[in-house]
């Protein structure tokens, strides 16, 4: 059974389907149903006394003439439109039986996951494509220390790692100049080792360098009104409580850093949440949720289990 939060939402369940060559299966939403026209991906209401296993079970059946046998969670978003609020408790299909028929008069597609646009689905949907492209893991530099060769060697160390697709320059004390040079030795490295970079400062850093992305800080993220970026580029921000997840899902980030979970922030003193504040806090981002603070990659199933979508790490990476 949901929390008391939920039981006002209108309860969705959603199957993500890959094959393999790393599309998912979507449909078209008939013209007369809510956001007709729109795509979405294969799923459906909860009935009474359903548990969501059940539920999705059921509606792949219906839909698609498909048994599912294993699927795991990929996020949970509450969601509310001008008319109704739903909340979309998606999960990724592992393992399933029978070949997909299109039970239900909707054309069915397979869509490149990279390709897949957020403005083609329903708003709700957001999010859901975003954990869809993301990584379970993402890399953060730790302080710019031991010169500028120690750092490049194992920043190297780190990109060339097969586990690692994005990684975060953060280096606070480094002054413009000096960070904007580093990054540029950065990048290409993570050119080398088809790594993606995302830079942790000012906006106009992205028209110096073609990154992958930018992240805000929380202070910046508090005085910025809208998604500064209208480029294709990944933005995200550091979150340390409830009111600053909501603001990120408001002006519409991609994903966010949440905590720190297990360690205290010595730069703000800030305490850690631990999991279980972790969950409630991650449940009700509209968009993928990173734990962070003294993690390691052993803590991904964790983050997941958790209502994340898994780990920034600095430390276990960058040893």
């Amino acid at each position: 059974m949901k929390p008391n939060i939920y039981q006002e939402f209108i309860h969705v369940v959603i199957g993500i389907l890959k094959n393999t060559k790393n599309e998912v299966l979507v449909a078209r939403r008939r013209d007369d149903a809510h956001l007709g026209g729109l795509l979405e991906f294969p799923g459906g209401k909860l009935e009474a006394n359903e548990s969501p296993e059940e539920a999705l079970e059921r509606e792949l059946k219906e839909e698609l003439n498909i048994q599912a046998h294993q699927f795991s969670p990929l996020i949970q978003i509450p969601y509310s439109y001008q008319d109704r609020r739903v909340m979309l408790d998606v999960y990724t299909i592992n393992d399933y039986s029978g070949s997909v028929i299109e039970n239900e008069s909707q054309p069915l597609d397979w869509k490149d996951i990279s390709a897949l646009n957020s403005t083609d689905f329903p708003s709700a949907n957001h999010g859901i494509i975003r954990a869809l492209q993301l990584p379970k893991l993402i890399s953060v530099t730790p302080e710019f220390t031991h010169g500028p060769d120690s750092f490049m060697t194992r920043f190297e160390n780190v990109v060339k790692n097969d586990g690692v697709a994005m990684i975060h320059l953060r280096s606070h004390e480094l002054n413009d100049a000096k960070y904007m040079q580093l990054a540029a030795k950065c990048l290409n490295l993570c050119r080398q080792y088809g790594t993606e970079l995302v830079l942790n400062r000012d906006v106009k850093c992205l028209n110096k360098l073609n990154v992958a992305g930018l992240h805000l800080t929380s202070k910046k993220l508090l005085a910025t009104a809208e998604n500064p970026i209208r480029k294709k580029c990944w933005v995200s921000a550091s979150c340390h409580s409830l009111d600053e997840v909501l603001h990120a899902s408001k002006i519409g980030l991609d994903y966010i850093f949440l905590g720190p979970v297990i360690e205290k922030n010595t730069n703000t003193n800030i305490r850690p949440l631990g999991w279980d504040d972790f969950r409630v806090v991650a449940e009700q981002s509209l968009i993928p949720v990173y734990a962070i603070g003294g993690l390691s990659t052993a803590d991904v199933d964790a983050a997941i289990k958790n209502g994340g979508q898994g780990i920034a790490a600095i430390r276990d990476l960058w040893k």
